[in-house]
């Protein structure tokens, strides 16, 4: 049986360009950037995370003469992811946010896991998603609270896993450009 890790320790980068998808098929590893591309840019002060899971339809036809309708499995929708960030203007990833709110362009989204292995160049688990960024909402709160902006990134297909390694990282944090 394999560890789990806390929420805690993860982070978030966005990439730099836009992202072009196959044009069939889903999503693997080779569509994304490389994690030693220095245009991944993490978006800081990452307050919580939004699903990275999606939903399927369900298909059921009742039948007048049958007690128990047919039930199906539809289509697959990959969802939105709802992320909540603590509001700091100079932050690069934020700002990269910004820019690319409403562009209708597809962007590369990597999401590191803070489990990586010892190795000469580890990185920790990861998750690869393509997802259009909508316009970041801020938000107000009490006296004693922080600036906040929530962004929802509307995911396009799957999300890729690709495992810890010792080998193969660090994720090259960029400053954008």
């Amino acid at each position: 049986m394999s560890q789990s890790f806390p929420v805690a320790g993860r982070k978030i980068y966005m990439h730099d360009t836009v992202l072009v998808p196959p044009t069939s098929g889903l999503l693997d590893a080779a569509d994304f950037p490389a994690l030693t591309d220095d245009g991944w840019i993490e978006i800081g002060k990452w307050q919580s995370m939004g699903s990275l899971g999606g939903d399927q339809a369900t298909i059921t036809t009742p039948y007048i003469n049958e007690d128990y309708d047919d039930v199906q499995m539809g289509t697959k929708n990959p969802g939105v992811m709802s992320n909540t960030f603590g509001v700091i203007p100079s932050d690069p990833g934020q700002i990269a946010l910004f820019a690319a709110a409403g562009d209708k362009k597809l962007r590369a989204f990597l999401i590191e896991f803070p489990d990586a292995p010892t190795g000469a160049s580890p990185h920790g688990s990861i998750r690869l998603f393509a997802a259009y960024v909508k316009e970041p909402a801020e938000q107000g709160g009490e006296a004693n609270t922080m600036g906040l902006m929530t962004v929802d990134l509307v995911k396009y297909k799957n999300t890729v896993r690709v495992p810890a390694a010792a080998t193969g990282g660090p994720v090259a944090a960029g400053s954008g450009t």
